[in-house]
């Protein structure tokens, strides 16, 4: 009875088989992001008609943008766990369908309690999808993709907000208003939810669509495991070494910068350069579509560069390295600059420099056992949204008592400085026992 049935199976992958599924896969968790940024942005982009309509201050602005990190960081850890038990498909598609929900929803908020309550249910349902995305990559890439993989993945982050500028202020203006906005775009985060659920496998050759030559060369992937020490005893024990410790303060600061322009750029092009509504979404577009760019740059340089027989060590330190005091450079430029044009163009060319930092999600498992991956991910994302927490507060507060951003950019080039030599302090290349 197996035996014909593994033959049915056969037969049928070899009549509807997709070549280089492994690759679709990943566009789809692209999308996936990009639907998680869309939703995570909407409340930024349409917070200067939310002020507005709410009377709401600067200050209480940042907290109501800091609530979604409260929940969100909280679920770091335990959403690390589940994807280890429960697997990525359970737990992609069931976020996706839980936050459309609450996304929705967000528009019959009434005041600053009800928009901090549904931030921070959104905080738990998003919480550990990219920790979902990223275990996946252990599964449907090589080693030697995963580079490529991990900033293919974590683009749809920059790039989902960039299309959220355009789509959030497009649907607003379409539908008159805000509320309605977020109830399309609740409703378009449920449908990619039950489309997760259909497409997504967690173990490649379960897929109806992959081919076998595929299947045979993902099963290199669990040859390649295999040479891995299996390891036993809890992930707390990597924090008795350097690098973990350091891979959180990289990506503290890295989250630093990332959430501080997630949450308030629109506002800074919006009030303080004084664009319309709707070409603040434009603006939006540019800013975080360069921090696609670099993402995907990011991404194929690296893998490029170690397939072609450079250091992983090497490689790493170096581009995020780089990249840390790019943001920094960049980001202080904008209080020497009398533009609109030009304050904004340097805050994207910042944000192409950031983006490189989608590398830090490949590092995990270069760093852990193949069962402590999904953990040391949590505590990784749990660090970085500790920054999501605390700077869009500290923004609202630097703005509102100096009446300006200079500070604010001040605070993002020493966030770019800490993940500069944080980076350059992590060992790439040796995997940590415990």
């Amino acid at each position: 009875m197996q035996q014909s049935t593994l033959k049915a199976n056969i037969e049928k992958r070899s009549e509807f088989s997709v070549p280089g599924l492994r690759w679709w896969m990943f566009v789809f968790f692209i999308l996936v992001m990009i639907i998680n940024y869309v939703d995570r942005s909407s409340l930024s982009i349409a917070m200067p008609l939310i002020s507005k309509d709410l009377h709401i201050s600067p200050v209480t602005e940042g907290l109501i943008l800091s609530s979604f990190g409260w929940t969100y960081a909280l679920m770091q850890l335990p959403g690390g766990w589940l994807v280890d038990r429960l697997k990525p498909r359970k737990i992609v598609a069931s976020s996706l369908i839980g936050w459309g929900i609450i996304e929705g929803i967000t528009g019959l908020a009434n005041g600053v309690s009800a928009l901090i309550g549904m931030r921070m249910l959104l905080g738990i349902f998003e919480g550990p999808v990219q920790n979902g995305a990223n275990t996946s990559l252990i599964r449907w890439l090589r080693k030697n993709e995963r580079a490529r993989g991990s900033t293919l993945v974590d683009g749809g982050g920059p790039l989902g907000t960039a299309i959220g500028g355009v789509l959030v202020t497009g649907l607003i203006i379409w539908l008159g208003t805000w509320r309605l906005g977020f109830a399309a775009v609740g409703l378009l985060t449920v449908l990619i939810g039950v489309l997760a659920w259909v497409f997504m496998r967690d173990n490649p050759a379960d897929h109806p669509l992959i081919t076998e030559e595929e299947v045979k060369y993902l099963q290199q992937v669990d040859v390649e495991n295999e040479t891995e020490e299996v390891i036993s005893g809890s992930a707390i024990k990597y924090f008795t070494r350097l690098s973990p410790w350091m891979l959180l303060l990289a990506f503290f600061g890295y989250d630093a910068v990332l959430y501080g322009l997630l949450t308030w750029a629109p506002s800074y092009v919006s009030k303080v350069q004084h664009v319309s509504f709707a070409m603040t979404g434009i603006w939006t577009f540019v800013i975080f579509g360069a921090g696609f760019v670099g993402e995907l740059f990011a991404g194929q340089v690296a893998d490029r560069l170690i397939r072609s027989g450079a250091s992983v060590n090497v490689v790493m330190k170096s581009m995020l390295g780089f990249a840390g005091l790019g943001v920094a450079g960049a980001i202080l430029l904008v209080n020497h600059v009398t533009t609109a044009t030009v304050a904004i163009l340097l805050i994207s060319l910042a944000n192409f420099f950031l983006r490189w930092g989608g590398l830090y999600w490949s590092v995990p498992a270069r760093l852990a056992a193949k069962q402590h991956v999904g953990q040391l991910t949590g505590a990784m994302n749990f660090s970085g949204n500790v920054a999501g927490i605390l700077v869009p507060i500290l923004v609202g507060w630097i703005v509102q008592t100096s009446g300006s951003f200079l500070g604010v950019f001040v605070m993002f080039a020493i966030a770019g400085l800490l993940m500069a030599v944080s980076s350059i302090a992590i060992n790439y290349s040796r995997k940590l026992t415990v």
